[in-house]
């Protein structure tokens, strides 16, 4: 069953509900901003409804480094190369335990799921959940990014496959829901958190006007292009609570486009400062270098902002063009950086850092070494993006039919897990341009835009555009490499 954006639907008078984040499987997993938000602020809108008895088990809770634990999963074999793909988080036997060890009985079970190349932990995670209710299972609703992009696949593969009443929650269930504070308490009343959280995730704005080939934002807005914002004074208000309450000192805001209510933004902003939050504040999905200026980065570093992830994608503005994306020039970016630097950022080190794509369908290979040597050389700090297409975005829907034509070599058709960026869905595509393309240049890419960052020294980096003899070398060097692949 899928209900959308309805809350009458799910609201049913039931009083006591389990939470889970499920484990994920991938073979990697960046596990410092892992809370599980959406869950969080479902957990205090039930609590608003009556809900009298409510547990989270966060199966990716990390420990105190921030980290999260990780067993061997199975090899995952991709053309020339071998990738280990891990299950990160709780294993599903301790999952068992801990629903059989919960002290009340659920009237119901949310399960979050985020990625939707990630969807099958969250299959895993209800069958567990139908083994230890085996003849009175609580209801169980599936909401989150996953279910929202592709909500017949979930009713398919979650609810049909584990014959129970699975509800596919596809949407924000209600503003109300959306807008909630996170509900931290929830690893406070557990002993099963040793490491209770000290940082918090905040979503002060949701939507984007844009609709970017890449990015799946306007399709899990259903459409809306409108920029939804909760209140300065009710985000500043969430924050203090936590700062006061739970001692967190470490704000991550997690939003569509952060900036681009310049006013409300600035007013949030003036709210932080105002009651004297002394805070270390982030936005790790970045921000639109054209909407970056001197009062707005001045700003931002007196609140608590320490670093910036600016979107550069790609120098190429025609490329950029391509992905829908006419708000992104690199003259734009350019302007970014000395607006930065006039503020106080230093180029050079890992407080600016740049996202460059890659393994995008119809990439041109020598227009993404020149970004991230640009990167490098402007702003310091290089994060190579490997491409994922996202169901229902442009990129998705024009290669649709390519990407479930391919198979494994077992012979199996591809599913959403397959599309997993990391492990190269367009390799074969991207051989119709370069027929030498192996997984390997892939990898080897990467390590490339990593070992940019490694070359720093006293925060000098690499002049890769110089005029001396080591500059012209390397260029030259490179230039034949690619030239030899090429022929």
């Amino acid at each position: 069953m899928i209900i959308r954006d309805d809350s009458s639907q799910i609201l049913r008078g039931a009083k006591s509900a389990i939470l889970i984040n499920p484990p994920i499987y991938d073979t990697q997993y960046w596990a410092y901003w892992s809370q599980p938000h959406g869950l969080l602020k479902v957990a205090t809108w039930l609590r608003k409804n009556g809900y009298e008895n409510l547990r989270l088990i966060d199966c990716l809770a990390t420990d105190d480094r921030r980290r999260v634990r990780q067993h061997r999963k199975y090899v995952v074999e991709r053309d020339n190369i071998k990738k280990q793909l891990w299950h990160f988080g709780m294993s599903l036997d301790e999952l068992e335990l801990q629903l059989k060890a919960t002290q009340f009985a659920p009237d119901e079970i949310w399960i979050t799921s985020i990625m939707t190349y990630w969807w099958e932990s969250t299959r895993d995670v209800i069958n567990v959940v139908k083994k230890v209710y085996p003849q009175d299972t609580p209801r169980v609703l599936v909401g989150g990014i996953y279910p929202t992009l592709n909500p017949e696949h979930a009713n398919e593969n979650l609810g049909k496959q584990a014959e129970i009443d699975v509800i596919v929650v596809d949407g924000e269930i209600c503003d109300d829901a959306a807008n909630s504070w996170t509900d931290l308490s929830l690893y406070y009343e557990d002993d099963l958190y040793k490491n209770k959280p000290r940082y918090a995730l905040i979503t002060g704005s949701r939507g984007c006007p844009f609709d970017c080939a890449y990015c799946a934002q306007l399709q899990l807005n259903h459409g809306n292009r409108r920029v939804k914002n909760r209140a300065p004074e009710d985000i500043g208000a969430e924050i203090e609570e936590k700062y006061k309450k739970y001692g967190v000192r470490e704000i991550a805001f997690y939003e569509d486009n952060l900036l681009f209510n310049r006013d409300d933004f600035l007013a949030r902003l003036a709210e932080i400062r105002r009651r004297g939050l002394k805070i270390t504040i982030y936005a790790p999905e970045g921000i639109e270098p054209r909407l970056v200026e001197f009062e707005l980065l001045n700003e931002m570093r007196a609140a608590g902002f320490r670093k910036l992830h600016l979107a550069l994608e790609t120098i190429d503005n025609d490329v950029a063009r391509s992905w829908n994306r006419r708000q992104a020039t690199i003259e734009k970016f350019e302007h970014a950086i000395d607006v930065a630097r006039q503020v106080g950022w230093t180029v050079g080190s890992q407080d600016l850092n740049a996202f460059v794509i890659f393994g995008i369908p119809d990439e041109d290979l020598r227009a993404t070494v020149n970004t991230a040597l640009y990167a490098s050389q402007k702003i310091g700090s290089v994060i190579p993006m490997l491409f994922t297409p996202v169901p229902n975005s442009i990129l998705f829907r024009q290669h649709k039919d390519y990407l479930f034509s391919q198979k494994t070599p077992d012979g199996r058709q591809w599913d959403l897990h397959d599309l997993n960026g990391k492990l190269l869905p367009f390799l074969e595509y991207n051989r119709r341009k370069y027929p030498w393309l192996k997984a390997s240049d892939y990898l080897s890419l990467e390590s490339f835009m990593m070992h940019l960052n490694n070359s720093k020294v006293q925060q000098r980096p690499f002049n890769f555009a110089a005029s001396n003899p080591i500059a012209r070398s390397f260029r030259s060097t490179l230039t034949n490499q690619f030239a030899t692949n090429q022929s």
